[in-house]
């Protein structure tokens, strides 16, 4: 957690000192810091379901999901800083973007403070898994809506530079998908391999 925000605290001091504290520096840094928080959430997010379908290469994923989902939320404080310097300086996003993604953002430190101890028991485990479930799901589309506006407008390098990550929040649900479907057969084969033993 303290690494992921270091890094990429790091990550956009650099570019600031490079490109400079106004609004294309700061905006190269918002990129930046931006796709690096999605990669962590990306493998908290997926890592189950590439668990489910390819196998133990990917358990560790599935293992540390939980403190891949802190980082990206520790990383997500290092974008958000930069939000607020945007604001500073002048260059305010527009009341849309705060009305969409502030209650993203509310979500996702919502989600982290309830994975600390046992503050998720109050709501119960089905309440928790249900939260937890639409929550994840919400910051997904929260990014896929930010990789998706107007792909065209910085030109076809910003593009091609953004498609992986495009692709990967669209891939995300559809592995979630398969590899629930995957878990279904096989209870189903377990069930009916059950049923017909001849003991």
């Amino acid at each position: 957690m303290g690494t992921a925000f270091g890094a990429n605290l790091f990550l956009a001091a650099i570019i600031l000192a490079t490109n400079g504290f106004g609004v294309h520096g700061t905006s190269v840094g918002l990129d930046a810091t931006a796709r690096v928080a999605f990669l962590l959430f990306w493998s908290a997010y997926s890592g189950g379901a590439l668990t489910t379908l390819f196998g133990a290469a990917f358990l560790p994923l599935k293992q540390h999901g939980r403190e891949l989902g802190l980082a990206f939320a520790a990383a997500l404080l290092v974008h958000l800083a930069l939000v607020s310097w945007l604001c500073w300086i002048g260059s305010a996003p527009s009341i849309g973007v705060f009305l969409f993604f502030g209650p993203v953002a509310a979500l996702t430190y919502s989600l982290a403070l309830l994975s600390f101890g046992n503050l998720h028991t109050v709501l119960g485990p089905k309440l928790w898994q249900a939260l937890r479930t639409i929550g994840m799901n919400v910051i997904l589309y929260a990014f896929l809506k930010d990789l998706m506006q107007n792909p065209l407008h910085r030109g076809i390098w910003h593009l091609v530079e953004y498609l992986p990550f495009t692709t990967m929040a669209i891939a995300a649900p559809l592995l979630k998908l398969a590899a629930w479907s995957l878990r279904r057969r096989e209870t189903r084969f377990n069930l009916h391999s059950g049923h017909c033993d001849p003991r």
